[in-house]
């Protein structure tokens, strides 16, 4: 265990250095950075002055000159000192540090203290009315974005009541309590699922039908035995959630002004302040992997098994000589279980007589045979011979009467399932998922949507109309006007393209990169294996937002930007899912049929490995697509999506924050559009992952 941690330390520093370079390379080829700012001003300056000003800011040296003398500083503790505010970033980050643990750790123990129960419960009472409220709410729960759940509280316990205060860090436990529900209403709905899920399937173990038996009372069943086999996916979905509080709480610190140091990253962004968002986003990804390395220690703490794995692996490499002699002994027990196998295949009576045939007789001195008893043992010998021949044949004809018999009265069965494809029967079982029909029903508006948004025109969504400003819904105006007289139901109508091009363009990027890279690791498997398993570490070590917020500022904000800025987090998913599949696939006989007729690695790949291993790609692939609208209207929200005055969810909903009190509806419509269109596709990623898996099919 120590050693594994040791080396996750150690790993921990090519990661630092590589993000670090990756963010200050990309924020100093932003246009308009500190460092353009400063040479602008330099013009009204002497050119002795001018040359000085370089001199001292080492604009005359390379960037890599610049990048290496800002690692040595780092090494030393320094993570030097903004290029705007001029003051050291390092006391700013452990300022607002603090901040950003309370908010992180307080969501964490609301979620914890609502989701299990709630998870524990629906699954004890699979089927009844009690699971299903508990997964509408998870799905509803997982497809809200987090800024537009805050501005409603904001506008219910804020503005309307009056209970809360808005934005007021000073006041306490008061002011935590909304930032901190927000917070936790992701993590409430993906642990809540998480344990759900888990807890039916250990709850049809056979060891809980034995504790039961014992007389052991059902809460210790549930908590000790049940509970207790069920924490890895458990904790695997906490530490995730986690994660994101810590390196992406941008959002949340946004809504309601908390000072923590996601906000500092998202204000340092839009200032090009290079230093502060180095030095942040390299605190952030070591915090990342600090959680991630957290819960992978857990993992041996709460299952014994993964902790012998551990205590297996070294203690593998420090006696090797017992591994080579085990393996040079014989397999008696394979090679028991295979004859066994084989026993099975045949009938009965079959096996009945060989193994009477095989047990060894009785030993008797030499002296007492005779030629007469040699002679009855050749002719009971022939006799047994002769009696499973005939035993044989006669099974062997029942078995073939039977099949005839079978093939008769099934054969319209048999030629209506063969009609039915494998593409067919995945569309029957969608049909008979109501969840998957509703999703699927809620696509088809969305399409519907940008369908008539075609025969819109771009003037009359950015046109404004000072006579019919912030108009309440109507029937003239059913979702109201904006506060620059925009009609909202033809905005919002417009913004339906971008949002599914945002959804379904990021996932193709995600794919495309991630898919060919994860197949060709898991195929080849070693050293080409392992540097493609790192470069997807640093591009998952580093944070989502903080990642997509940069990578907009450097290209500029646009569509096609943004679809890039979200594509590339989903690399590394993709890439660990499709490597997974090509693991199970690459060792199948017709891998090694097509490898003997002389089909090149490549071809195998592509045509022969990825093929057979989609199938949980697919699911991952639909799921993933709501993920990605939301990150967009995040990164929208926050400034850094498709530029006003284009109609996009998010950024409508940040450009009417101001109004929020006048005019709840420019809020509210867009978040529940964007709710619904996640929700769609969460529910047609379930339906999908029911219908591929034939151990989750309902019939």
């Amino acid at each position: 265990m120590i050693r594994y941690i040791i080396k996750r330390i150690l790993w921990l520093i090519p990661v630092i250095i590589i993000v670090a370079f990756i963010i200050f390379a990309l924020m100093e080829a932003a246009p308009g950075n500190a460092i353009h700012a400063i040479l602008a001003y330099a013009t009204e300056m002497t050119p002795e002055e001018r040359d000085e000003l370089i001199r001292l800011h080492n604009l005359d040296r390379p960037m890599i000159y610049r990048f290496g003398l800002y690692m040595l500083n780092l090494i030393q503790g320094d993570l030097g000192v903004g290029d705007i505010t001029k003051t050291p970033v390092w006391p700013v980050f452990i300022s607002r540090l603090p901040n950003t643990l309370i908010l992180a750790f307080s969501s964490l123990i609301i979620g914890m203290i609502i989701a299990l129960p709630l998870g524990i419960i629906a699954a004890r009472r699979a089927g009844t009315l009690i699971d299903n409220s508990v997964t509408v709410f998870t799905l509803v729960g997982m497809s809200m974005p987090a800024f537009w759940v805050g501005l409603m509280l904001l506008l219910l316990f804020g503005l309307r009541l009056g209970v809360l205060p808005i934005g007021n860090f000073d006041q306490g436990i008061r002011s935590l309590i909304m930032p901190a529900l927000v917070g936790s209403f992701t993590l409430m709905a993906t642990t809540a699922r998480q344990t759900r899920s888990n807890m039916l399937e250990v709850l049809k173990s056979d060891y809980l039908r034995t504790a039961r038996a014992k007389g052991v009372p059902e809460e210790v069943v549930i908590r000790k035995h049940a509970l207790g086999n069920a924490w890895i996916p458990i904790i695997t979905a906490i530490g995730i959630s986690l994660s994101t509080q810590l390196a992406g709480a941008v959002v949340i610190e946004q809504v309601f002004t908390w000072p923590g140091i996601g906000r500092m990253a998202a204000e340092a962004v839009v200032s090009r302040d290079v230093t502060t968002v180095t030095g942040v986003v390299i605190m952030t990804t070591i915090l990342y992997v600090i959680v991630q390395l957290t819960v992978d220690i857990l993992y041996a703490f709460v299952d014994p098994r993964i902790k012998a794995q551990y205590m297996s692996q070294v203690k593998k490499r420090k006696k090797p000589n017992r591994r080579a002699e085990a393996a040079k002994k014989p397999d008696v027990s394979r090679a028991e279980s295979m004859i066994q196998e084989q026993e099975k295949e045949l009938p009965a009576e079959s096996v009945a007589v060989i193994s009477h045939a095989q047990e060894p007789e009785p030993a008797e001195a030499p002296e007492s045979k005779s030629e007469s008893a040699a002679t009855d043992s050749a002719e009971q010998r022939a006799g047994e011979v002769s009696f499973v021949t005939r035993t044989f044949s006669k099974t062997a004809t029942e078995i073939e009467q039977s099949n005839e018999r079978t093939a008769d009265a099934g054969a319209p069965e048999i030629k209506r399932n063969k009609k039915r494809s494998q593409m067919t029967e995945i569309i029957h079982h969608i049909y008979k998922n109501k969840g998957a029909m509703a999703g699927l029903i809620i696509f088809g508006i969305m399409l519907i949507m940008v369908i008539v948004s075609l025969f819109i025109s771009w003037d009359s969504v950015v046109t404004m109309s000072p006579s019919t400003i912030l108009q309440s819904p109507s029937m003239k105006f059913p979702f109201g006007t904006d506060r620059f007289g925009r009609d909202v139901l033809m905005r919002v109508l417009y913004g339906t393209r971008f949002t599914l091009a945002i959804g379904f363009g990021s996932v193709a990027f995600g794919a495309i990169f991630g898919l060919p890279a994860g197949a060709i690791a898991g195929f080849f498997g070693g050293k080409v294996d392992d540097f493609i398993l790192r470069v997807s570490d640093i591009i998952a070590s580093t944070p989502g937002l903080l990642l997509g917020m940069v990578i907009v500022t450097v290209l500029g904000q646009s569509l096609q930007n943004l679809i890039i800025a979200v594509g590339i987090q989903a690399v590394p998913i993709y890439l660990r899912m499709i490597r997974s599949s090509t693991i199970t696939v690459r060792n199948n006989e017709f891998v090694e049929a097509a490898r003997a007729i002389g089909f090149s690695n490549f071809r195998i790949i592509f045509t022969q490995v990825v093929p057979n291993g989609l199938a949980p790609v697919i699911v991952t692939l639909t799921a993933s697509l709501g993920l990605t609208i939301i990150i967009a209207s995040s990164l929208s929200f926050l400034g850094f999506g498709i530029p006003v005055p284009s109609p996009e969810w998010g950024a409508m909903m940040a450009e009417n924050r101001d109004v929020l009190r006048a005019a709840p509806w420019l809020t509210a419509i867009p978040g529940i559009l964007i709710m619904l269109a996640v929700l769609a596709f969460n529910l047609l990623g379930d339906g999908l992952r029911d219908a591929l898996d034939p151990k989750l099919k309902k019939r």
